[in-house]
């Protein structure tokens, strides 16, 4: 009977951790020039107006009315007939697009004086800071210098000294809009990234430490991981397909007030509201899983979610990869290039009074690409041809078609351990840069 296996004891694990930790900030306190994790941001305040387009006499918005005359132009000049709408019909004024425009834009300004744009009332304006980070703490300090530098250039007031009022006030005023630009965009230190850039790196070491073994660490950042990637697309779900497909759909007007100010009014708001009780109902039902009777009812939305998700991507593969496939595979084998008419050629056609036609070359390397992928996708048709047995010519053919195959997974491996190099190395750029300060 062989003994149980003992359990490893993390204790000397968890203390180098410590060690090195308390080492490396001690390092970093008294002999590097620059604070561990300092982190700036770029600090805008944007100022948006929900507005929509003003509807004319008639109803429709200014976009449609000015499309009109366009339309009876057209229809004037190719001979055809006004028709005129039937006295029981009546023509569905166009719903007014809403956008959300910047306040400040002298364009919008003018639109909303001409009166081709107006606020939507009882929405108030969106005013929000745009923070954008800046790459590290010395760039950061010296865009910080800068700014102030030009700020006390600015406030000093101009000198009237040989100027006339008028021109005294247009310096003033383009004194006055430069140092507004100026003070509208405040570079500060953000605690807020600078703990996120620390909490990235703890956690970007621990899933290095499974390189060691697996440990509690790695698996406390492992569960963080899938639960921040789980409630992350759960809320994209619901903002990207519930909010505007389901709920616009079912209560528009309480979307509008709550949720989405710039939802635009429904065409058709009885149809919409039917078409949304089916995905409504199948989401009820598939709901059902989680009651302690009637399971199978979320058999049948289930269903239905994967039936429709299979065909759709069923489509698409075979008009993205197989169709593809066969129409690269009927490409000619010789390939030619277009090679632009010379001076000569040129100059012939002109004093004959033509046109100098592009000619055509030989090309060696789209050629020899040609008969590879030909060679490739016979031999390859051929080893997945079982009906004859791989002996002789066949099996020679089938041979090389493996030799195709393989080339095919290798390049496909490297492509992704590529793809996870880069990732890597991006780590330990974001490590050695953004949090120890080491590479600029």
């Amino acid at each position: 009977m062989s003994a149980p296996a003992t359990k490893p004891n993390d204790t000397l694990l968890w203390v180098s951790l410590v060690v090195l930790g308390l080492v490396g900030l001690s390092v970093g306190k008294f002999f590097r020039p620059e604070p561990i994790a300092e982190a700036y941001v770029s600090v805008t305040t944007k100022v948006r107006t929900l507005v929509e387009e003003a509807p004319t006499d008639d109803g429709s918005t200014t976009a449609a009315a000015a499309a009109a005359p366009a339309a009876s132009a057209a229809s004037l000049a190719s001979g055809e007939a006004a028709q005129q709408p039937a006295d029981n019909t009546k023509t569905q004024p166009a719903q007014p697009k809403r956008m959300w425009v910047d306040a400040d834009d002298p364009a919008i300004e003018r639109q909303l004086k001409e009166g081709t744009l107006k606020r939507v009332p009882d929405v108030a304006q969106a005013v929000w800071d745009v923070r954008t980070p800046i790459d590290n703490a010395a760039t950061a300090r010296a865009q910080m210098a800068a700014l102030e530098k030009e700020a006390e250039k600015l406030a000093a007031p101009t000198d009237p000294t040989g100027l006339t009022k008028e021109q005294f006030d247009q310096r003033e005023a383009a004194r006055m809009a430069a140092l507004k630009v100026v003070e509208e965009r405040r570079i500060v230190s953000s605690p807020r990234d600078s703990l996120g850039i620390w909490v990235a790196a703890l956690l970007t070491l621990g899933i290095l430490s499974f390189l060691v073994r697996d440990n509690p660490f790695y698996k406390v950042v492992e569960s963080i991981l899938i639960g921040v990637s789980a409630a992350y697309w759960m809320l994209v779900a619901f903002w990207s397909t519930l909010v505007p497909d389901l709920f616009a759909k079912l209560a528009p007007d309480l979307v509008r007030a709550t949720m989405l100010p710039g939802l635009a009014p429904s065409k058709d708001p009885t149809q919409d509201f039917l078409l949304a009780l089916i995905p409504l109902g199948l989401a009820i039902m598939l709901l059902w899983r989680l009651m302690p009777k009637g399971g199978w009812i979320a058999v049948w939305p289930l269903a239905v979610v994967i039936g429709t998700f299979a065909g759709m991507r069923l489509t698409a593969t075979i008009e993205a990869d197989f169709m593809a496939q066969i129409a690269a595979a009927m490409e000619p084998v010789a390939a030619f290039t277009t090679v632009p008419p010379d001076e000569a050629a040129i100059a012939a056609a002109q004093a004959a009074g033509t046109v100098a036609l592009p000619g055509r070359a030989f090309n060696f390397g789209g050629t020899l690409a040609a008969i590879l992928g030909l060679i490739g996708v016979i031999t390859v048709l051929i080893y997945f041809f079982f009906s004859l047995e791989h002996k002789g010519v066949v099996g020679k053919t089938a041979r090389v078609g493996v030799w195709f195959l393989m080339i095919t997974f290798g390049a496909a491996f490297g492509l992704t351990v590529m793809g996870r190099m880069t990732l890597l190395i991006g780590r330990f750029e974001f490590l050695f840069g953004d949090w120890l300060n080491v590479v600029k």
